[in-house]
C-alpha cells in the first residue's frame, strides 16, 4: 500500500508539472507572443490580391489620346506557398522562356523579404502562356496571374521626348514615394514622372481567405475578415500640344539631329516640342532589356536627351536680337547709327572676321540684323561692354531655366563675375565681342530662344512655356485648371521693340536678308537666322565640324500667334537649313487654321 501511495504521489506530481508546464506554454504562446502569432495565423490564411490602379491617361489640347493603357497579365509566385522550387522554376522556365536560375534567385529574394508576399516573375505575358498557366494552376504551387495595366503608345515615337516613359520604382523612389510597393510603375521622365502623382492613381485590393494548402476558401469562419477595395484610376492630363502640329513639325525636321519648339505668342502654351533622334517609349512598358538599355545610353547620338528643354547650343546670331535691344536701351546706338564692315574687325593684335568675307560696307541697324553682319555687331559689343550687356542675357530669358514642368537645362549667360567664380580669371574684351554675336560662352536651348523670340513677338511679356492645360479626375471632371503666367518683362522699350520687329520682317522678306527661304506667300514671317560655330573647320568637312543652323521666327508677322524655333546640330547656315522647317511648319499653322483646327 505505501509503494502505491509513493506511485501515486510522483504521477501526481508529475500531472501537475505538466499542467503548470502547459498553462505556462500557454501564457507564452497566447498572452506573450499573442500578437505576433496572430500576425502569423493571418498570413497563413489571409492573402491580399491586388488590383492594379489603371494609370491616367494623356491627351493632346483636342482631346485626342497620346498615350493609353492596355490590359497586361503578370505572373507572382507567393514564396510561402511553394513546396518545391527546383520544379516549379523548371515549369515556369519553360512556359515563360526566362531562365530557371533568374526565377530561383526572384523567389528567394522575395522569400526573405516576406514570404507572405507575392514576387513578380514576368510581366504581360501573351495569351498563349496565360492559358497554358490557368490550366496548369493547381499544379503550380504559389502561382498567381494578376491582370494588370501598361502603357500604350498609338503615335509610336511622336512625342517621346515630352512624354517621357515609365519604369519599375527604383529602391530611391520607394522612399520619396511611401505609397508605392517595389511592384508600381512610376514615371521616369518627361510628363510621366512630372505629372506621376496624379497619373498613379490608387491600387485596390481583396482579401481572400485560404486553407493550409493556400486554396482559397469561399464559406469560412473569417467571412468578416475579407474585404475589398476597389482601386481608384489615375487622373488625366491634356496638353498643351496640339497633335497636327506636332506631326507637321516633326515631318518638317525629318532624321535630322535637333529641335523644334512651336509656341502660342499669346499664353505660352507649347503646341509642338521636337527632339531628334529619340527613343520608343514602349520599350520601357514592360522594364526595358538591359542590352537596350545599354544601347540607348551609349548611343552618340543621346536619344533619350531632350534637345529642346536639355540640349545647349551657342544661339549664333539669333543673340543679336538681344545685343541691339541692349545697345539701343543703354543708348551706345540709335536705329540710324552706322559702321562700316570691310568683312573683319582688329581689336588689339587679334582680328574677328564677318561670316560675308568681302564684307558689307556701310551698315545701319536694320541692314545689320537682316543681313546679319558680324562686323556691326563687334562694335556695338565695344561701346557696351561685358558690364552692360551681360544683365540682358538672362533679362531677354536666356541662360536661364523657364520654369517648364519637365526637364530642362539652364545653360550660361556669362559675366564677368561668372568667370571670375567659374575659372578664377578676368574677362577679356574679345570675349565680349564674340559674345555680341552668340558665341563664346554663352549657351541656351531650343525653349529659351523660342520664349524669347515669343516675347518680341507679343510685345515684351515673358510667359512661361506651359504644357499642360488642365487635369481631369476619373469621372471627366477638372481638377486642376492652368493659366498663362507672366513671369517678366523685356527691359526695353516699344521703340526699341519696334525698331526690332521691323528688321526681323526685313530677314525674311528683303532680297538680301539672310531668312529669305523661310519666305511664304501664305502668311508674312518675322524671324531671325543663325549659324553658331561648333570647331574649327580645318581641312575636314565631316557632319560634327558643321555648324548648328538655327532659325527663330513668329507669325503672322503683323499680328503674332505663334512662335517656332528651329535647331538643326550640324546643319551649316541656318537661312539654308532651317529657316525652310520653320516656313513648312508654319504653313501648317496656318492650314489648320484656315479649315478650322486650330
Amino acid at each position: 500500500m505505501k509503494e502505491y501511495r509513493g506511485r501515486f504521489l510522483i504521477a501526481t506530481i508529475v500531472v501537475v508539472q505538466a499542467f503548470f508546464i502547459l498553462i505556462a506554454r500557454m501564457w507564452y504562446l497566447q498572452i506573450l507572443r499573442g500578437e505576433e502569432f496572430e500576425r502569423f495565423s493571418l498570413n497563413n490564411r489571409i492573402r491580399l490580391v491586388r488590383i492594379p490602379a489603371p494609370r491616367g491617361r494623356i491627351f493632346d489640347r483636342k482631346g485626342r489620346e497620346l498615350v493609353v493603357n492596355r490590359a497586361s497579365f503578370d505572373v507572382y509566385v507567393t514564396p510561402s506557398e511553394v513546396k518545391n522550387i527546383e520544379q516549379l522554376s523548371t515549369s515556369l522556365s519553360n512556359v515563360l522562356g526566362i531562365n530557371k536560375d533568374e526565377i530561383k534567385d526572384k523567389i528567394k529574394k522575395a522569400s526573405v523579404e516576406s514570404r507572405f508576399k507575392p514576387a513578380l516573375i514576368a510581366r504581360d505575358i501573351n495569351r498563349n502562356q496565360l492559358a497554358f498557366l490557368e490550366a496548369r494552376k493547381s499544379s503550380l504551387q504559389g502561382l498567381s496571374i494578376e491582370v494588370n495595366h501598361v502603357r500604350k503608345y498609338p503615335y509610336g515615337k511622336l512625342g517621346a521626348s515630352f512624354l517621357g516613359y515609365v519604369g519599375k520604382a527604383s529602391q530611391k523612389e520607394l522612399k520619396l514615394y511611401t505609397d508605392i510597393t517595389s511592384n508600381n510603375i512610376v514615371g521616369k521622365s518627361g510628363i510621366e514622372r512630372a505629372f506621376d502623382s496624379y497619373l498613379r492613381g490608387e491600387d485596390g485590393f481583396i482579401q481572400k481567405v485560404t486553407d493550409a494548402l493556400g486554396r482559397e476558401v469561399k464559406n469560412n469562419l473569417f467571412g468578416k475578415e475579407s474585404i475589398a477595395r476597389n482601386s481608384v484610376p489615375g487622373a488625366d492630363i491634356v496638353l498643351s500640344i496640339d497633335l497636327d502640329i506636332q506631326k507637321a513639325a516633326e515631318e518638317a525636321l525629318g532624321d535630322r539631329a535637333g529641335a523644334v519648339v512651336v509656341v502660342d505668342v499669346r499664353t505660352g502654351d507649347v503646341l509642338a516640342l521636337v527632339s531628334h533622334p529619340t527613343f520608343n517609349p514602349a520599350d520601357f512598358t514592360n522594364g526595358i532589356d538591359p542590352l537596350k538599355w545599354k544601347e540607348l545610353v551609349n548611343d552618340p547620338y543621346h536619344p533619350l536627351l531632350n534637345r529642346a528643354t536639355q540640349g545647349i547650343y551657342a544661339p549664333g546670331s539669333v543673340f543679336k536680337i538681344v545685343t541691339a535691344a541692349a545697345g539701343m536701351q543703354e543708348g551706345v546706338i540709335t536705329q540710324t547709327t552706322s559702321f562700316y564692315c570691310p568683312g573683319r574687325y582688329k581689336l588689339g593684335r587679334r582680328t574677328f572676321k564677318c561670316w560675308k568675307t568681302q564684307g558689307h560696307g556701310w551698315v545701319n541697324l536694320e541692314k545689320a540684323i537682316v543681313e546679319s553682319c558680324d562686323v556691326y555687331f563687334y562694335y556695338v559689343a565695344e561701346r557696351l561692354g561685358i558690364d552692360r550687356l551681360a544683365p540682358y542675357i538672362k533679362e531677354f530669358a536666356l541662360g536661364v531655366k523657364t520654369g517648364i514642368d519637365i526637364e530642362e537645362t539652364s545653360g550660361i549667360a556669362p559675366s564677368e563675375e561668372w568667370k571670375l567664380k567659374l575659372f578664377k580669371k578676368p574677362w577679356y574684351q574679345g570675349e565680349t565681342t564674340v559674345t555680341a554675336i552668340g558665341q563664346g560662352y554663352l549657351s541656351v536651348t531650343p525653349l529659351q530662344v523660342a520664349v524669347m523670340t515669343a516675347a518680341v513677338a507679343n510685345g515684351g511679356t515673358i510667359l512661361k512655356p506651359q504644357l499642360v492645360k488642365r487635369i481631369l479626375s476619373p469621372e471627366g471632371e477638372s481638377i486642376v485648371e492652368y493659366q498663362p503666367i507672366k513671369r517678366a518683362y523685356l527691359p526695353v522699350s516699344d521703340k526699341v521693340l519696334n525698331t526690332i520687329k521691323e528688321a526681323l520682317k526685313g530677314v525674311v522678306n528683303n532680297p538680301n536678308g539672310t531668312g529669305r527661304s523661310a519666305k511664304s506667300d501664305k502668311v508674312a514671317i518675322a524671324g531671325k537666322t543663325g549659324t553658331a560655330q561648333v570647331i574649327s573647320l580645318g581641312k575636314g568637312t565631316h557632319e560634327r565640324h558643321q555648324d548648328h543652323a538655327w532659325f527663330t521666327a513668329y507669325a503672322p508677322a503683323e499680328a503674332p500667334e505663334i512662335a517656332v524655333t528651329v535647331l538643326v546640330e550640324h546643319g551649316g547656315k541656318g537661312g539654308a537649313v532651317a529657316a525652310p522647317i520653320a516656313k513648312e511648319i508654319i504653313e501648317a499653322y496656318i492650314r489648320l487654321k484656315e479649315g478650322g483646327n486650330v
